[in-house]
């Protein structure tokens, strides 16, 4: 048996698993996570670090398979903080972009090439002028789906290390203001009743702003380019 056939084998099995979790079990619903609620926090007392790299892992593997990691990254903030929830988000966010890069690069370049390149042929400009700055760019405004973004710069011939350095630095916005909602849900839960003051502490304010600043910064830039060309 050749060896790719047998890591198409492991492929299926691990994608088989995967499939029947979360077919039977949905474990990023809120239906599940409001009724399991007491048992989740239960096993992450007593398994912090397990529920840290399992969190982790569940980001990169929905990432791998281009799946959403919203609720996951603002579960992170939810029962983790801010700052546990912040770096686990950027560190399954960036495992489970480079683990994209790599199937896209040596795996599935050519039918990616066909079936993306002339859609998106021009971000191959941006990525030829400059790759790291277009696709931090990318990263933060968004714009393009995030399974796309990590598809692009493997088919358009981006360095590995040039692309690793964008990601790291271009998910830390969203990760940011994703973990902090969790972490602000976490609050009123905790306070067990709304209180509108939570909305307005710096922590769960500053998401609201640093997404209306994402927003405009692409009417800013086109505003300034126009005014360069004119």
């Amino acid at each position: 048996m050749s060896k790719g056939i047998k890591i198409g084998i492991i492929t299926a099995i691990f994608l088989a698993i995967i499939i029947y979790i979360i077919g039977n079990y949905n474990p990023i619903s809120m239906e599940f996570i409001i009724t399991q609620h007491g048992l989740i926090s239960e096993f992450i007392n007593e398994n912090y670090y397990t529920s840290l790299i399992i969190c982790i892992l569940v980001i990169a593997i929905s990432i791998s398979l281009m799946g959403p990691i919203t609720p996951v990254c603002i579960l992170s903030g939810f029962y983790f903080g801010l700052v546990s929830g912040l770096i686990i988000c950027i560190i399954g966010e960036v495992i489970g972009a480079v683990i994209v890069f790599i199937y896209a690069r040596y795996f599935f370049k050519n039918y990616l090439l066909n079936k993306l390149g002339n859609k998106f042929r021009t971000f191959k400009n941006g990525f030829n002028r400059n790759a790291i700055s277009y696709l931090l760019f990318i990263r933060v405004i968004g714009g393009v789906p995030f399974g796309v973004q990590n598809l692009l710069p493997a088919i358009f011939d981006m360095k590995f290390r040039d692309y690793f350095i964008a990601t790291v630095f271009g998910v830390i916005p969203w990760a940011y203001i994703l973990s902090s909602i969790g972490n602000g849900i976490g609050d009123i839960v905790e306070a067990r009743e709304f209180d509108s003051s939570v909305l307005f502490n710096l922590n769960n304010f500053l998401p609201i702003l640093l997404i209306g600043l994402i927003v405009l910064l692409p009417i800013a830039f086109k505003f300034i380019k126009k005014r360069i060309k004119s």
